[in-house]
């Protein structure tokens, strides 16, 4: 029978590391050791620990020849990966250009589907979880996507790009006032982001499920920031009634908010008011060149199809819904329509300050 003589030291530090260890086999293989210092038999301990005695010698003759080291329980090696390391680049660059790149139907890649792709290409069969770890060892990792637009014309888009930094130019120079047009569509249930939760239960918004909408047309300033906006209340039941079509109805919207402009910026002050706006149907017809000939010195300034990050109140958006609408209920369509109005006439308030925000975020995305 081993016999087990500790120092005192020893034995301290042999107690507190079997009182704070979270590893079972650790705490059982300890408890070995200790019973065994005591001078314990061995048959003994056996039957206290319910294992076999063979066992209680061998972790002795663990300790005695390697120390604490001979105790630490060690996980077995385990069959080789299947996925050869040196397609590690290759697996890298599938991600970075994309599945479309590799004659996929697919806008992103998930593990499951690399995994397929790799027995397609190499004949090497793995599983999805086998890919996980793969990916976690050679830096890939879930990414949260973003747009880029392909159906625009770069051509046409380097040259509104152009166009548009020199009437930027004019407008700093006091030449012409150049504005930023869009209109946004605003709906009674909310839009909903991250919040407070209890775990396991997880948050629930109620919502009346209303299809009334509210349309909030507006230009800003690309010098100042100043913000001018119109809205529109879109009532499904009274849209059901009028019989009108949402492009007659946005137009003549569109069509008020235009002469709006032109009492902003009227042409005694103001003889050459420029704005940039997209090709929405509604931004064209016969109420819109009434409109126009009611007001001579605004001009159009039409930016290529699909270029909507040409457009720098695009991105206000955003900023507006995340303040005035995320996260929020709303009873009746008057209360949404108050917290616009309201949150707009704040961002007038710290006009600056959003326009050298949201046209940071175009320069650092064209990075």
């Amino acid at each position: 029978m081993i016999r087990i003589q500790l120092p005192h030291a020893e034995i301290e530090r042999l107690e507190e590391l079997f009182r704070s260890t979270d590893n079972r086999k650790l705490r059982d293989r300890l408890q070995i050791l200790l019973l065994a210092q005591r001078g314990r038999p061995h048959q003994d301990i056996a039957a206290d620990l319910c294992i076999n005695r063979r066992s209680v010698q061998r972790w002795l003759n663990a300790y005695c020849e390697r120390g604490l080291e001979g105790l630490s329980p060690r996980k077995a090696k385990g069959a080789a990966g299947k996925i050869p390391g040196g397609l590690a680049e290759e697996i890298r660059r599938w991600v970075i250009e994309g599945p479309a790149q590799q004659g996929l139907d697919r806008a992103n890649w998930t593990h499951e589907e690399l995994a397929d792709h790799l027995f397609k290409t190499h004949g090497i069969k793995t599983s999805r979880s086998a890919m996980h770890r793969f990916c976690q060892k050679i830096g890939i990792r879930p990414y949260r996507p973003t747009y880029r637009y392909l159906r625009g014309d770069p051509a046409k888009q380097a040259k509104a790009r152009q166009d548009q930094a020199e009437f930027k130019k004019q407008a700093q120079a006091g030449e012409i006032v150049f504005l930023s047009q869009d209109e946004a569509r605003f709906q009674m249930v909310p839009t909903l982001k991250a919040t407070l939760g209890v775990k396991g239960h997880r948050p629930v918004v109620g919502t009346r499920d209303c299809k009334d909408v509210l349309y909030v047309f507006a230009v800003m300033n690309l010098i100042s920031g100043a913000l001018h906006s119109n809205t529109l209340e879109s009532l499904q039941a009274d849209n059901r009634k009028s019989q009108e079509s949402k492009t007659r109805r946005l137009q003549r919207a569109f069509a008020e908010h235009l002469r709006h402009v032109g009492k902003v910026y009227p042409r005694e002050k103001f003889p050459r008011v420029v704005l940039s706006i997209d090709n929405a149907p509604w931004h064209r017809g016969k109420l819109i060149d009434e409109a126009l000939k009611d007001n001579p010195h605004l001009e159009f300034y039409r930016l290529p199809s699909y270029s909507p990050n040409l457009n720098v109140i695009e991105r206000f958006w955003k900023v507006l819904r995340r303040r005035a609408t995320h996260n929020r209920l709303f009873d009746a369509i008057a209360e949404l329509k108050k917290s616009i109005r309201a949150n707009l006439s704040y961002f007038q308030t710290v006009r600056k300050r959003v326009l050298t925000l949201i046209q940071g975020r175009r320069k650092k995305s064209t990075k």
